[in-house]
């Protein structure tokens, strides 16, 4: 197995680490795949969790396929925005870039937040920031220990989809600043009503598409990052929550009368975005 780099020298990809990279990625979707399906068994009603095992089985077999496939497209999907670079893709990746630096963005995002929340719901809107905050945190630093711990090469790296060299930094699965950016999406979306979440999620997708147009990650890596920051920077926030007893601003009668939430929606005959509307 070779791969051509710019100057056109091949670059061979010994198998022992073909071989790692392979067990690696089997490994990340046997661990990725039941912790998504067991957050849709917890949000499911009763009834709904009592179906029968060959639902779960072909459920786990989806959310292992779309992973998997991801990895499959990282080698199409690079070529495809490669061909098709340009000023306006560069500079609308750029932005993508840098919302999904925290570094740059987030004590912006955390000061606002603050701000934000003191101006429209005093001391409940602090916890309410600080609940989002613990689980931005959270969403981000689970994607660092699984970049650093699998080291994964990124694409400039030429050194092909499947070179693993764990434990060292500025690795390539999953993307850093998709999970961040979801993390901030799923945070928002846990302690808000209403549709605040959305533009947050739109900015997350456009960050992830920024990673790849810019030749910073593979597609997996940011399917990768992008669900570890969705799951834990939600789950976080909503135990911070839970901790810091935040009260859902529609027990008190001052939100919005229908509430908004956005998850992947992987079943056993559907895949996509799933759109709530409860009242």
């Amino acid at each position: 197995m070779t791969r051509f780099g710019c100057s056109g020298a091949s670059r061979p990809i010994a198998r022992n680490r073909a071989l790692r990279g392979a067990v690696a990625s089997l490994g990340l979707a046997w661990f990725l795949s039941p912790a998504h399906l067991a957050a849709q068994a917890a949000e499911a009603p009763p009834d709904a969790q009592t179906s029968g095992a060959s639902r779960s089985g072909r459920e786990f077999a989806l959310a292992a396929g779309v992973l998997g496939g991801a990895f499959l497209l990282d080698e199409t999907v690079r070529d495809l925005a490669l061909d098709h670079q340009g000023t306006l893709g560069r500079d609308l990746a750029e932005g993508g870039h840098t919302y999904g630096d925290w570094k740059r963005t987030a004590p912006l995002l955390a000061g606002g937040g603050v701000l934000l929340g003191v101006a429209l719901d005093g001391e409940r809107g602090v916890r309410r920031a600080t609940s989002a905050f613990f689980g931005v945190f959270a969403g981000s630093m689970s994607n660092t220990v699984l970049n650093w711990t699998l080291g994964r090469s990124r694409p400039r790296a030429e050194r092909g989809v499947l070179h693993f060299d764990p434990f060292r930094g500025n690795a390539s699965l999953g993307s850093g600043h998709t999970a961040y950016a979801f993390a901030i999406a799923a945070a928002v979306d846990e302690v808000t009503d209403g549709g605040w979440a959305i533009p947050f999620y739109v900015a997350a997708a456009g960050t992830g598409l920024a990673r790849v147009y810019g030749d910073r990650h593979w597609l997996s890596d940011v399917v990768v990052g992008g669900f570890i920051g969705w799951w834990v920077g939600g789950r976080a926030t909503s135990a911070a929550a839970g901790w810091l007893r935040v009260e859902r601003a529609s027990a008190s009668g001052s939100s919005p009368p229908a509430r908004v939430r956005i998850r992947p929606l992987i079943a056993g005959d559907a895949l996509g975005v799933q759109i709530r509307f409860r009242e």
